[in-house]
């Protein structure tokens, strides 16, 4: 585990992430914002979740 200090990340259609306690592959089919709620909302092949419930792939590079 790392501490860091900011965090940004980029969510795009086709972006390959993983999802569920098994962490299953999934890819993004859809990025929805709702005001209201101030919350983001993801719709992949595996359903829909909130943005920050899902895992990035191993492989993906970490900026430093």
């Amino acid at each position: 585990m790392m501490n860091v200090k900011t965090f940004t990340i980029n969510l795009e259609l086709g972006q390959k992430i993983l999802v569920g306690p098994n962490r299953k592959p999934a890819e993004i089919t859809k990025i929805e914002w709702f005001e209201r709620k101030g919350e983001i909302e993801i719709r992949t092949t595996k359903g829909k979740r909130k943005a920050l419930t899902f895992a990035l792939p191993y492989e993906v590079e970490l900026a430093e």
